[in-house]
């Protein structure tokens, strides 16, 4: 008798309709899986045999074999437990009207459902594909509740899967804790707590409204990483289909638990600067995301971007454009998602005191060579907005001085949701487009300029000796300033602005 049971596999972090086809024959006693499974797969007989023994049913003594279909492409996840135990039990206890349900599920040896990794993108693979019903793990039913259109089924064990199948037990919608709600924000770190910097914080909100990358150099102790820490607060909240997205590639990665079942902030994620190649990108044997996946739609802090190996930055400068990474393995290629807004910190040389007038710079020549050729090479080049951070007085840290207070962030997100509407408005056509990722195409399009605002721009090309893709990112950054003064046409003030952020200090640090 042959049987199927529709499950799904990871393909990245996207999931893939899989049927599980299950033939049992007279015949020697044998257990067979085909259809590229990896080992996990391939050693779910010894799970799934005592499994059913443990949960009172028979385990037929004849020659089993298992098609995964698709059989062309690679298989992997031990979430294939279920779906194979109930095609067996199905064959030996009669067929089940299962064809709108989708089974998710580890084996214990006693009948015990364990969690998974990445059931949500698993879910949403079988919604898109149709299926109704969805049995998953008790403990992954919080994390599956956010899908809308779905009957969720949690399970504790194969008995209650099989009771299920068979009628005996009412699947009921699992609605969860929050997962129809919108989570209200509380931001604890307010950039009205930064004492001056309202230079920097101008570039910083430039930079979140148009989803530009911004790289901020100074001194030790001016503030950058205590900036940096509050960009989430400025940003605006994930919508629904980028939760699902980005609760989807925490899933995978196995980094969300019971106390968290979804991602409902704008991922802040900061590797450090030993991080390798695989730790950022993404890789290994079964590829699983990187920091910059796990950044996405949010952003990735690069704090002390100079002591970066320059073989990691380069590794980033692809995914950064095409906001996907590509891992290749064997005869198949894995995609994450990386569309993450670039937030970089460094200091302006080795020992940091190179500006700093009351220390002495330490570095030899040789060295700060070397780490200018770092901060201006070709992935600073793909940084929109370069911006010096001064250190802060006394007078402003003790209060002493009169100047009016600074932006907070509520007037901060004010200024970047304003200029997020005028670009939803613009490219309404372009889903989840920003200025920061237009293309040279519509950046020619789209960036209308006066005259002295073109005027201004062309003679900061040849002042500064910007190349082809820094002259591009500067109308771009000139954009988005415009868009936050809500003006349709970028004027002269607004290319002057974005000029500023293209150098630094002096030629000791020129950034181009």
């Amino acid at each position: 008798m042959m049987t199927r049971v529709k499950t799904a596999a990871l393909a990245g972090v996207r999931g893939v309709a899989v049927t599980v086809e299950t033939d049992i024959r007279r015949g020697m006693p044998a257990f067979n899986i085909v259809g590229l499974a990896d080992i996990t797969i391939k050693e779910a007989y010894q799970r799934v045999r005592p499994a059913i023994f443990n949960s009172g049913y028979g385990f037929p003594c004849e020659r089993i074999t298992v098609n995964l279909v698709p059989a062309g492409s690679h298989k992997t996840g031990s979430h294939f437990d279920l779906p194979i135990a109930m095609g067996i039990i199905m064959a030996e206890e009669g067929d089940w009207k299962t064809e709108d349900t989708v089974f998710l599920g580890e084996l214990s040896l006693d009948g015990k459902i364990n969690p998974i990794k990445g059931a949500l993108p698993l879910a949403i693979s079988a919604r898109e594909n149709g299926a109704g019903n969805i049995v998953v793990p008790a403990a992954n039913a919080e994390e599956v509740s956010i899908l809308e259109d779905v009957r969720v089924i949690p399970v504790e064990n194969l008995s209650q899967a099989v009771d299920y199948a068979c009628g005996l037990l009412e699947g009921k919608v699992y609605k969860g804790r929050k997962a129809a709600a919108e989570i209200k924000r509380s931001i604890r770190e307010d950039f009205s707590q930064v004492v001056g910097q309202e230079s920097v914080k101008r570039a910083l909100a430039a930079a979140a409204a148009g989803n530009h990358g911004i790289l901020m150099i100074g001194g030790p102790g001016c503030g950058k990483t205590m900036m940096a820490k509050r960009m989430p607060g400025i940003l605006p909240p994930l919508d629904y289909e980028e939760r699902l997205e980005v609760t989807g590639i925490y899933s995978v990665a196995g980094l969300l638990s019971e106390e968290r079942p979804w991602i409902s902030d704008r991922p802040f994620r900061k590797p450090h600067h030993s991080a390798s190649r695989a730790g950022i990108i993404g890789g290994g044997t079964r590829p699983v995301p990187g920091e910059l996946t796990l950044a996405h739609r949010g952003i990735i802090f690069m704090d002390e971007l100079g002591e970066f190996d320059e073989r990691v930055l380069d590794s980033m400068r692809e995914p950064l454009e095409e906001g996907v990474v590509r891992i290749r393995r064997n005869t198949e290629e894995v995609t994450f998602p990386a569309e993450a807004m670039v937030v970089a910190a460094a200091n302006p040389c080795r020992c940091g005191n190179l500006w700093n007038e009351k220390k002495i710079c330490t570095c030899t020549e040789r060295q700060l060579a070397a780490y200018r050729r770092k901060l201006s090479g070709p992935f600073s080049d793909r940084i929109d907005i370069h911006v010096k951070v001064n250190p802060v007085s006394r007078e402003e840290i003790s209060g002493e001085n009169t100047s009016p207070p600074g932006m907070s962030s509520e007037e901060m997100r004010i200024l970047v949701e304003r200029a997020r509407r005028m670009q939803s408005k613009r490219y309404i056509n372009y889903p989840k487009k920003y200025n920061g990722n237009l293309s040279y195409e519509e950046a020619a399009e789209f960036c209308v300029m006066d005259e002295g605002a073109g005027r201004l721009i062309g003679q900061a090309y040849h002042r500064l000796n910007l190349t082809a893709r820094a002259y591009g990112k500067l109308v771009k950054v000139a954009r988005t300033l415009a868009d936050m003064e809500e003006s349709e046409v970028i004027r002269e003030r607004h290319a002057a602005e974005a000029a500023m952020y293209r150098i630094t200090e002096g030629t000791e640090c020129y950034v181009r």
